[in-house]
Parts: structure tokens; sequence; C-alpha cells
């Protein structure tokens, strides 16, 4: 009975210890700073977050099967100019302007997909191939310059309000929702996992890998343009590199939900998890008026943690 209750006691530990980290750390700033847990800061966080746990969801989807995409920062960066672009020099509509977006990004994810999954490229040197080139086509289009006069109902597309609580949240949780739907209730979500599991097993139970790891790259692209819509309008206007400094936060926050829940495995609740990790310690140490090379260097050693927690993890299950 003992040696069963200390592996229920050690199963907890790696499944929610980052989670009993996560409350330490709001406690600590919470002691620290009478305005921590207030209402307004709390969505101030939340709102910081948006960004990098949107670009986290669709990042989440391709790292379940063991692959990574390292064009999200210059995706997202092209396609807010694209956005913009369309509305301001082509005079497109709003409404046309973003679903043009969205279908951008899902092309952008389908290039992806379709290099790796059927033409065999590795997916490091792919994305990382395909971000130059989004962030040359950028630079060869703006050169170098943002573009601004979007439509007034765009800007406040990114900026208003609903019950109090900023849009750019409801769109967070409404993108993550959608996502958690699609992994656990349909058989491509089904899918996805066992392709993380064991993609030779996956392939032997009939699993069409190639296809469901080609859309794992279309909903990461999907993510990107989300994210571009949010971050363009919140600016009032796009800027070429907007997004590029988000590209290995996002890795890093995907890598650190993987410590959390499951153990070494990326999953959509440790995404969340470790965007609110991140974005608590960046604000909590904000308030206490710690310089930003300490709050880098903090970032910097909650993500070499997570890394190895994982790495460890992983090798404790092969």
């Amino acid at each position: 009975m003992e040696k069963a209750k200390t592996i229920n006691l050690g199963t907890l530990a790696k499944k929610y210890g980052t989670v009993a980290a996560f409350i330490v750390i709001c406690i600590f700033f919470s002691l620290s700073t009478d305005v921590f847990l207030t209402r307004s800061n709390i969505l101030t966080v939340l709102r910081q977050i948006s960004m990098l746990a949107i670009l986290g969801g669709g990042l989440t989807v391709v790292m379940i099967t063991g692959r990574i995409d390292l064009s999200i920062g210059y995706g997202t960066s092209l396609l807010g100019i694209f956005c913009a672009a369309l509305m301001v020099d082509f005079g497109i509509s709003m409404p046309v302007a973003v679903l043009l977006t969205l279908l951008g990004g899902a092309l952008i994810g389908l290039l992806n997909g379709t290099l790796i999954a059927y033409g065999g490229v590795p997916d490091f040197i792919c994305t990382l191939g395909t971000g130059f080139l989004l962030s040359g086509i950028n630079q060869a289009y703006t050169e170098g310059h943002p573009i601004s006069g979007l439509p007034d109902s765009f800007d406040a597309f990114g900026n208003m309000s609903f019950l109090g609580i900023p849009t750019m949240i409801f769109i967070l949780a409404f993108w993550l929702l959608i996502i958690a739907v699609v992994l656990s209730k349909t058989r491509f979500g089904r899918h996805t996992y066992a392709i993380g599991g064991n993609k030779e097993a996956a392939l032997m139970s009939g699993v069409n890998v190639k296809s469901n790891s080609m859309w794992g790259f279309v909903f990461c692209g999907i993510g990107m343009a989300i994210a571009a819509l949010v971050l363009t309008s919140r600016m009032g206007s796009a800027h070429v590199t907007a997004a590029d400094s988000y590209q290995m936060q996002a890795i890093a926050t995907v890598y650190l939900g993987a410590t959390a829940f499951k153990e070494g495995e990326p999953n959509l609740a440790g995404t969340l998890l470790g965007a609110l990790i991140l974005g608590v310690l960046k604000n909590g140490m904000t308030l206490m008026n710690i310089s930003y090379y300490y709050q880098d260097i903090a970032q910097g050693v909650v993500i070499l943690l997570a890394v190895i927690i994982t790495s460890l993890q992983r090798n404790r299950k092969k």
C-alpha cells in the first residue's frame, strides 16, 4: 500500500508540479505587491499573453506529432502586413481582408506541411527556410516601412472590451476551445496524438500520418493569421517585424507546458499554463521594478528547466 501511495504521489508531482510552481509564483508576487491580484492587473496579464497563447495553441498541434515550426514569428509578421496592405494599399473591405488573411495563414501552413509530410523535408530546416522566405517577402514589399492608416473599425477590433473584458481574451478563449474540441472529439485529434505517441504504430494501425501531419501545420498557420489580426489591430498599424520576437517564446511556451498534465508531451492546457507562467513572471517582476535584463534571466532559467524536465520525462518513457 505504501509503495502504491508513493507511486501515486510521484505521478501527481510529475503531472501537477508545474501547476504548483505557478501557484507559488502567484503567491510570491501577491505578497510582494498589492496590485498583482487586482482585477485590472489580471486582465492585463491575460491580454499580454493572448498573442503568445494564440500562437502556442496552433503550435501545440504540430508539436504533439513530434514536429516543430520555426516560421511562426515571421509568418505572423508577414500576415499582419498582408492584411494591412489589402485594406490600405488595395482598398479591400475589412471583412474580406480578414478572411483572406486567415486563408493566407492556412496556405503558409499548407506549404510547410506539404513539404515536410509529403516532400520529406526535415521540419526544422523546412520551416526555418520558409521563415526566411516570408521575412524576405515582407521586407521586399514594405522596404522596412510600417503600414498605417487602417480603418477605424479594424483598429477597434483588437482594442474593444465586452463586459469589461478585452475582446482579444475572448478571441484567445474561442481559438483554444476550437483546438480543444478538435483534439479531443475528432478522429484527426485522436490520430494526431497517436502519431506523437508512436508514428510507426500509428502507421501500422491505418492512420494517414502524412495527411494528419500536414493538417497540423495548417492549424498552426491559422493561428499565425489570428495572432496577426489581433496584433495589427492592437497596434493600429502593421510593422515588418512586429511578431518576430514571439518566435522562440511560443516554442518555449509549448515546451514549458509539456512539463504539466502529461509527462513530456505537448498539450493545450499545458501550453496555456506555460504562457501564464511567462506572463506572470514578466508582469510580477515589472510591478516590483526589477530591471528587464533580470526578467530575461528569470524567463531563461524557467525555459531551460522546462526543456530539461521535458527531455528527462521523454527519456524515462523510452
